[in-house]
């Protein structure tokens, strides 16, 4: 029994082999190296840096006090309170950069502000979906039809005709 015991492994030895294994030596050799160990990366923490950055390049709007201020519009919308949130949102950070508020600003009978969303949803449009670009066109077409301002009717006309040009020179065949 003796010769048995001798080739039989320890505990002790069993436990360093185990220790030795793929997944445990990598994070050994790089604490040998007096390199630190890098635990598995946080996918929550990146996306929360990686929101930060995003938000410090956006300048002013990228503030919390822009996004109170965003969320004010939209919650306003068919209320006394629009117009007003809409001025101040306008004085501060200028007109918004999507199209989902811009087609609500259209609704603010106010001239000056709408031909300036018109422009903007003009300067904007090729960079849309075709879902907001259809709704693009829907409003302003309304808009073309109903408005009590002759200048912002003609706008609206204006930047439809340009626009349906430019959809007929990427088809000019109307296949699209």
């Amino acid at each position: 029994m003796g010769d048995y015991d001798d080739e039989r492994p320890s505990w002790r030895d069993l436990d360093r082999r185990k220790d030795r294994s793929r997944h445990y030596g990598r994070q050994e050799k790089t604490q040998e190296k007096g390199q630190k160990k890098e635990g598995p990366k946080d996918r929550w923490q990146e996306g929360r840096v990686k929101e930060a950055l995003d938000r410090l390049f956006m300048g002013k709007k990228g503030t919390v006090e822009h996004d109170k201020l965003y969320r004010k519009v939209h919650g306003s919308y068919g209320s006394e309170r629009f117009l007003v949130n809409v001025k101040k949102y306008i004085e501060n950070y200028g007109l918004p950069d999507d199209a989902s508020t811009l087609i609500l600003i259209l609704d603010t009978k106010e001239q000056d502000i709408i031909i300036q969303t018109i422009e903007k949803l003009k300067e904007i449009y090729p960079a849309l979906s075709d879902r907001q670009k259809e709704d693009v066109k829907r409003k302003l077409s309304i808009i073309a039809i109903t408005d009590r301002s002759k200048e912002v009717k003609s706008k609206a006309e204006e930047v439809m005709r340009e626009i349906n040009q430019e959809m007929s020179v990427f088809d000019p065949f109307g296949i699209i």
